[in-house]
This record gives C-alpha cells, sequence and structure tokens, in this order.
C-alpha cells in the first residue's frame, strides 16, 4: 500500500463510485477497479460491498477511509512546510549568545520577527568558548559574542564598537565628580568581571588603574554581566562593563558615567563558520544585521 494507492481510494470513496472517481483523477476506470481489488487482496477484507444500484463501505473500509484522509492531510503538511523552509519563510534559527550580547540580540530579534513572522528562534547561552564550540559542531547557526582572538574559521560581521562605562547605585553618586577618576573609584567596593579566555577587558581594567598607581577594592568576581549589574543595583558595590547593557532593567537605579581616564572599548561580532551552509531562515537572519 502506497500513497497513491490511499489517495485513490479516497477520491473512489468520496466520489460514491469508481466511475466518478475515474472521471475526477483523469484515469480509465479498469485499473482503478483492479487498484480496488489489490487493496482489499493485500490487506484481506472487504473495503466495499458493491451491489447493482448501489455499494456500501465496510467498517474495515471505513477504517482505511479515515487512514488515508488523515496520512495525506499530514503529507500536505509536510509539502507545505518544506516548501516554506526552502523560502526562507519558514523554520528555526538557532542564535548562541554571550551575556555580553543578549541586550543586543533582544533588539536583533524583534526586528527579525517584524519580518518573518513564521520563523522560529532557539537562543543558547553561554560564554564565547562554548559557543565557539557548539558552532564548530553546527549546534548553533549563528553566534553573537564579544570578538574572540582567533576568528579565522569564521566569517564576521562586526557590530558598533562598545566603549567602557562605570556602573553605580544611585545612592553612592553624590560621593563621585561628574567625570570619576579611577582614584575615585579604588575608593568603592568594586565588582569585578572576570577574566574570560580570549579577552582582555579583564587585564586593561587592572591596567588601568596600575597607571594610576591605585589598586582596586575587588569584593565580588563573576563573568556573567547581568549578574554583576544586578549585584550593583542591591548597592553591593560597582562596576566597569562593556556599555552593551545599557538597556538593563536595573539601570532605573543606577547612574552610568563615560570613563575618560579609560579609552577602551570591546567589538561585538556575528559569526557564522565560513563556507558552510545555513538553513534560509538562518541567512535571513544573518542578512538582516547590519
Amino acid at each position: 500500500m502506497d500513497i497513491r494507492q490511499l489517495h485513490y481510494y479516497k477520491e473512489i470513496v468520496k466520489q460514491g463510485s469508481i466511475s466518478k472517481a475515474a472521471e475526477v483523477l483523469n484515469i480509465a476506470q479498469p485499473p482503478l477497479s483492479q487498484l480496488l481489488k489489490k487493496l482489499e487482496t493485500e490487506l484481506g477484507a472487504t473495503l466495499i460491498h458493491r451491489y447493482r444500484q448501489k455499494w456500501e463501505l465496510t467498517e474495515s473500509g471505513q477504517l482505511l477511509y479515515q487512514y488515508a484522509e488523515q496520512l495525506l492531510s499530514q503529507m500536505d503538511e509536510v509539502k507545505r512546510h518544506i516548501l516554506e523552509i526552502e523560502e526562507g519563510t519558514a523554520g528555526t534559527v538557532r542564535i548562541g549568545v554571550s551575556s555580553a550580547c543578549s541586550n543586543m540580540l533582544i533588539d536583533y530579534i524583534a526586528d527579525f520577527r517584524e519580518q518573518y513572522t513564521q520563523i522560529k528562534v532557539n537562543i543558547v547561552s553561554g560564554d564565547s568558548e562554548g559557543l565557539l564550540k557548539k558552532l564548530k559542531e553546527k549546534e548553533i547557526d549563528i553566534a553573537l559574542l564579544i570578538r574572540p582572538s582567533n576568528t579565522e574559521q569564521y566569517e564576521n560581521k562586526a557590530l558598533k564598537k562598545q566603549p567602557a562605562i562605570l556602573i553605580v547605585p544611585n545612592k553612592w553618586t553624590s560621593s563621585l565628580s561628574t567625570q570619576p577618576t579611577f582614584k575615585e573609584i579604588a575608593d568603592f567596593p568594586f565588582i569585578m568581571l572576570g577574566a574570560m579566555e580570549g579577552h582582555s577587558f579583564y587585564e586593561n581594567i587592572l591596567n588601568a588603574f596600575d597607571e594610576y598607581e591605585v589598586k582596586p577594592n575587588i569584593m565580588v568576581e563573576c563573568k556573567d554581566i547581568p549578574m554583576v549589574v544586578a549585584l550593583v543595583n542591591r548597592g553591593i558595590g560597582i562596576t566597569i562593563i562593556p556599555r552593551m547593557h545599557y538597556k538593563s532593567l536595573f539601570l532605573e537605579h543606577l547612574k552610568i558615567y563615560e570613563l575618560q581616564q579609560f579609552d577602551f572599548s570591546v567589538e561585538p561580532v556575528m559569526m557564522k563558520l565560513k563556507d558552510e551552509p545555513i538553513s534560509k531562515a538562518a541567512a535571513q537572519f544573518w542578512e538582516m544585521v547590519n
């Protein structure tokens, strides 16, 4: 029994006669009669009681008709979904994102969803090292992260560089000047963004303190930027992070300062494997990012 046989059988039952079904299907009547007999022989059951003037479905015939309707409907649905995926109007985009870039990704997804309402977005969070591994193993299509040191095997889209900013709880702002110096910062409990492989942000902060001959009063060290911001929001300390978390929900309770003594920025990048095909849906997302 195959899809074609089920399609013909469904039409026979729907039309109520072999002759009418043959006309609708644009085939000769004898082959259709033979197909029905072949189905009955294969299944070892009578599907239709045939009389001179009328016919009726048997219980087995009704069961096969319901099965044929369901299966053929599913096949049509599969064909439709495959067509949408091949056209890039459906499917799934698998995106990996580091915590530093999560707010940037939210904006991109919002824009993408406006254009492609049927495409599903699957987000995987992780650190840069883990995301690059997932990219190599093709567990994700695209990664959004701070530019790592080695990008030779990837195609990159460089995004706008993000300068470092100082974030301070509102209750402490009265103790700082309008342009805080590293000497002032050293007087406060400091929450340090932890060192990450392939990135020099951690070392650059420490070097900046050394340049001004002071040491940070590090009370907490954490690699997750949202957690760092949350800790500052609770008044546990102050921090220096890339500006990408400017839209954090916590920032209504904090003040942001530009750091004129610290001329350092990070560069977020969108990455995918070089010379490797990706799905049409993933390609649509890649092309949307400028």
